[in-house]
Order: structure tokens, then C-alpha cells, then sequence
């Protein structure tokens, strides 16, 4: 449930329209032209989610491209009727970027890093599209005041779980707090976070 909660924090607003589901169907055909479309709709939010994880720019980048190679060889996985298109991909960057943290220089990173960061939503662009750079911006904006109206408790277990891929046990393990904590903590701050967004999207 986490998960699918934290995909909506982030996708408010990116509802997939009819002309993303035809590119899509199009990739599934095998036109590479339609990967090139979503990559240009999507690869800015994408790497903003990526190198909340990684904080390693070159890394980051590099898993980026993995991605959308990811998404070209299994477009035929995506169902409309199971979700977003962003919600395809956000899922295939947030594997990817855990596995990588699983490796033993991020583990020992991950003992020593549990604090909220700064929300961030960016990638430096050759042409930047200044519509679309308003729209990630006030979409980030909402997002950080919103996680900002947590207590403090809250917002870290949501963080340990999306951004480090940790367990509701293992996280109750890694702050040293009772299961029934975390549990607690995580639904009252995915409330407080659902009626903070849909009141900014009003």
C-alpha cells in the first residue's frame, strides 16, 4: 500500500491522457519514435525520483537510461487498465534505483543516511520546455510543503520505505522503534498527505 500511495504523491496530476496510452501501443508495435516522445514527457520527474535515491548524478543518469530501455523491451507488460502510464515507469526507475542501493557501499551509505532531504524534481536540459519546467516546479513545490506539514517521525518512516526499499519490520528494526509504531506512523502521515495534495490540486 505504501508504494501505491507514494506513486500517487508523486503522479498528482499525471494521469495518463489518451495520447500517452496511443504511445504506448505504438512502442508495443515497435516504433522507437514514440520512446523517444514519452522519454521527452517523462525524464525529468524520472531522474528527480532517482537521484532522491542515489544522490550520485552520473549514477543517476545512467540508470535513467536503463530505464527507458527497460520500458522499450517490456512495453508489453503495461496494462492501461492496471495503471498509469507514469506509474509503469515510476515503478521500473524505483526497482532499479533500490537494487542498486542494495549493493555494500550504498548499504553502508544507507546506516549511516536516514534523514528527509529536500525534495527535488530535476535535470539539467539542453531545451528545456519552460512549461513544463513551471509545471515540475509548483508539482515539487506542493509535494515539499506537503511532506514539510509532517511531524517529523511520520515523514521519515514514509522516506526510509519509498527511497530505501525498507520492509515495515525492517524499518521498525533499522530507528529501533515497535512495529506497531511504524505502521501507525506510516498511515497517519499517508493521511495527512492524501488531503494535504487533493486540497492543492482543488
Amino acid at each position: 500500500m505504501i508504494i501505491q500511495f507514494i506513486l500517487y504523491i508523486l503522479g498528482l496530476a499525471y494521469q495518463s491522457t489518451d495520447e500517452e496510452r496511443e504511445w504506448m501501443k505504438q512502442i508495443q508495435s515497435g516504433n522507437k519514435l514514440y520512446l523517444s516522445k514519452l522519454y521527452n514527457r517523462y525524464n525529468r520527474v524520472l531522474y528527480g525520483m532517482i537521484y532522491n535515491v542515489l544522490r550520485r548524478k552520473e549514477e543517476s543518469e545512467d540508470l535513467l537510461q536503463e530505464v527507458f530501455v527497460q520500458a522499450w523491451e517490456k512495453a508489453d507488460l503495461y496494462d492501461p487498465a492496471r495503471g498509469t502510464v507514469y506509474s509503469f515507469l515510476v515503478t521500473m526507475a524505483r526497482n532499479k534505483a533500490i537494487d542498486v542501493t542494495r549493493s555494500k557501499s550504498f548499504k553502508n551509505q544507507l546506516k549511516e543516511d536516514h534523514v528527509i532531504n529536500d525534495f527535488t524534481l530535476e535535470l539539467q536540459h539542453d531545451n528545456p520546455n519552460p512549461h513544463e519546467e513551471i509545471e515540475l516546479n509548483e508539482r515539487a513545490v506542493s509535494v515539499r510543503k506537503a511532506l514539510a506539514k509532517l511531524k517529523e517521525d511520520e515523514r521519515e518512516v514514509l522516506y526510509i520505505s519509498y527511497f530505501h526499499g525498507l520492509s515495515q519490520s525492517e524499518i521498525a528494526e533499522k530507528i529501533d522503534i515497535p512495529l506497531g509504531t511504524v505502521k501507525y506512523r506510516m498511515r497517519q502521515g499517508m493521511i495527512k498527505l492524501r488531503d494535504m495534495l487533493a486540497e492543492a490540486t482543488v
